[in-house]
């Protein structure tokens, strides 16, 4: 899976059937499917764009889930507008909603309230029933319980949320593999996929960004082969625009 924060290339009908073919070149078999400010601004054009795009995205063989992530939604005042733009994209083929909405963005340390924010937010998506409920979340919520702090993968089934994609950004695939298996034992109600950064941005301890595209294609398949047994389903890869191909 790979996360594609620029969609334009995929929604636009001149660029789309390359762009597909280059992600399944990839080894890609499931898209993270985000939106602009400016696409949202015009929701005809854009279900429009989203119906044939998906639909040539599924005969190519690729899941895509729709990809929302501003932290503003976690909190009671922002949720609104969320549920309105899930109400005007429903109905669309999506495979999957897909919330990244990381409550470390809003400052740190994270109050308990916080956390609770957070749940209620997908307790309020999970009754509009668009699309199967995932998530992506740091690891650290996965660990132990903190006293005082909401338990978020007790709470998580209870919310429709089934699948989550584990933040552990760390260029360590040993430490990667030994924290996600502690998680995927500790909570076995939950499906795992791990998430692994490819930005340039983040330091060389965190991204496999500059790796060779065949060193990167070994990794992954060490991963698979080693994650399976403990019940991790896939790699995820933030971003589609930093990707070694």
């Amino acid at each position: 899976g790979v996360y594609l924060w620029d969609s334009r290339r995929l929604l636009q009908p001149g660029t789309r059937s390359a762009e597909l073919k280059a992600l399944r070149q990839a080894g890609m078999q499931r898209i993270y499917l985000g939106l602009t400010a400016q696409q949202v601004a015009d929701i005809r054009s854009l279900r429009r764009d989203l119906q044939r795009s998906l639909e040539a995205a599924h005969e190519q063989g690729l899941e895509v889930a729709l990809l929302l992530g501003d932290p503003a939604w976690i909190e009671p005042d922002g949720r609104p507008a969320l549920l309105t733009l899930l109400k005007q994209l429903a109905g669309m083929p999506f495979d999957a909603l897909h919330l990244d909405l990381e409550v470390e963005q809003l400052g740190w340390p994270v109050p308990p309230t916080r956390l609770q924010n957070w749940l209620d937010t997908l307790m309020a998506v999970a009754q509009l029933k668009t699309w199967p409920l995932e998530i992506s979340s740091h690891h650290r919520w996965f660990a132990e319980a903190q006293l005082g702090q909401p338990c978020v993968p007790c709470a998580l089934p209870q919310r429709g949320v089934r699948n989550v994609s584990l933040m552990i950004y760390t260029r360590n695939p040993e430490r990667s593999s030994v924290l996600a298996e502690q998680i995927a034992q500790r909570w076995p109600a939950l499906s795992f996929r791990l998430a692994q950064s490819v930005e340039p941005q983040l330091t060389a301890e965190e991204s496999w960004s500059g790796v060779a595209p065949s060193v990167l294609q070994q990794q992954v398949q060490h991963w698979r082969v080693g994650l399976q047994a403990s019940g991790i389903s896939g790699i995820d890869w933030q971003d589609w625009t930093h990707f070694p191909r």
